[in-house]
Formats: structure tokens, sequence, C-alpha cells
């Protein structure tokens, strides 16, 4: 399943509080074709909206047919009930809209296309604005603009992997040509990398060619600064 997360608490969304996917008509208003999943988060205690691109709804389907091919999705109709009462509260489209949407700002940030690691920067701090101990993994289309993004570490339900398998979980799914940036602030005093370091991001780069998917950059993010092992000649 692709790794959903609340937007306001980063909470990690677990397939049983999923409410419900739907997609906006492709030729109407300022989200035509762009897809919608509601969901329950479990901290917050509150039902939350978020918009996505249209082909998560294709990864989110595809993760959950390779679980298990044979069971087929049910819906519970006490969730398909709340999900519905939770849409009779907003009085209008307005107001519908605001609820679909991530954030205003993080909007006008994930819009636009990766084209240097100062972006990253950019995006990385926003996304993670509690400033957590996290690693984030960036899956960017052909063109450099953000496909999806997904967070582990501190206050998730997943933990820091280097694994090639969850680096690239999200591209692999995806059909068209992706590329993959991984961004973290998890080293308090770096200054260069370390051995390890270098070696575990060759290894993607590695598994990357292997499954036809561009490792771009690892940056590392302190409070003022960042490091690309790119612009360093490190890969």
């Amino acid at each position: 399943m692709l790794n959903i997360y609340c937007w306001r608490c980063g909470t990690g969304i677990a397939e049983h509080h999923i409410l419900g996917l739907g997609q906006f008509d492709p030729n109407i208003g300022k989200y035509k074709g762009k897809g919608f999943i509601a969901f329950n988060c479990p901290k917050c205690n509150k039902t939350r909206y978020q918009i996505m691109d249209s082909r998560y709804l294709l990864i989110h389907n595809k993760a959950n047919n390779k679980v298990n091919e044979t069971k087929k999705e049910m819906i519970d109709i006490d969730q398909v009930i709340d999900f519905y009462k939770s849409l009779d509260e907003i009085d209008t489209i307005e107001g519908f809209l605001k609820k679909c949407s991530v954030s205003t700002e993080i909007e006008g940030i994930v819009d636009k296309p990766i084209l240097q690691p100062i972006d990253v920067y950019r995006v990385y701090n926003k996304l993670n604005s509690n400033n957590m101990q996290r690693l984030m993994i960036l899956t960017l289309n052909k063109d450099n603009y953000i496909l999806s993004w997904d967070f582990l570490g501190e206050g998730l339900n997943y933990p820091i992997s280097y694994e090639p398998k969850i680096i690239f979980q999200t591209a692999f799914l995806l059909e068209e040509k992706t590329s993959v940036i991984i961004a973290q602030n998890i080293t308090n005093n770096f200054s260069e990398p370390t051995q390890r370091d270098i070696l575990l991001t060759k290894r993607l780069i590695k598994a990357g060619k292997v499954l036809d998917i561009d490792f771009l950059d690892h940056i590392v993010i302190r409070k003022d600064r960042f490091y690309s092992f790119d612009q360093l000649n490190y890969i």
C-alpha cells in the first residue's frame, strides 16, 4: 500500500483508516482530473481529505492486489456512512475543496519542478515543519515534478530504512519513467559523508539502474544549510 500520512500531524494512515477514494471531473475546476483520499486520522481523531495525483489511486489498488490478489476489496458500510456524514457538514463546494487541499503553502512548493538541491531543501523544510528526524523520499516524473513524497522516521510508524525496496517502492509501481531523491536531517554534526553513507548511496544508484529508476541525489539537511552528495561529487 502507498504510504499516506496525515498532513496535520504526520501520523501514518493504515488501510483500515481510509474511508474512500475519488476523482474530480477531468474537465472542470481547479482540481480537474486529480484524485482525493478521505481518511480518519487516529491521532487527530478527525476526518481528513487530501488531494492526490490520480495515479496514486492506481498505485493504491495495485499495491492492495499484490498483497492478496484473490481478496476482493470490501467496503465497511459504517465507514461509508461516516464518510458521507462528514460531507454533509460541508455547506459549499469551496469548503469541500479546502478540506481536500493539503495546504495552499505546500501546493505552491510541490507544484514546481525540482531543478537543484535547494529546491529539495525548501520542500523538505515545508513538509517536515515539525523538524522531526526523518528521511524523505521524493519520487519525480520525467520533467522533475513531484509525483509523491514519503517520510520515514521519528513520529511515524515507519522506521528509517535505506533498503532499495523501501526507497523505490512508489517509483517501481508507476508505469512511467521516474527518478528518486532522498533527503534527511538525521545527522547532527554532519561535515562530510562517512564511507558507510557513500556505500549506502551507491547501492541505491545500482539498484535504481536495475529497476530503470534514476537515483538523482542524497541530501543531508541541517538547520540553516544542506549538503548534496551529487554536488560534493560523492555519487
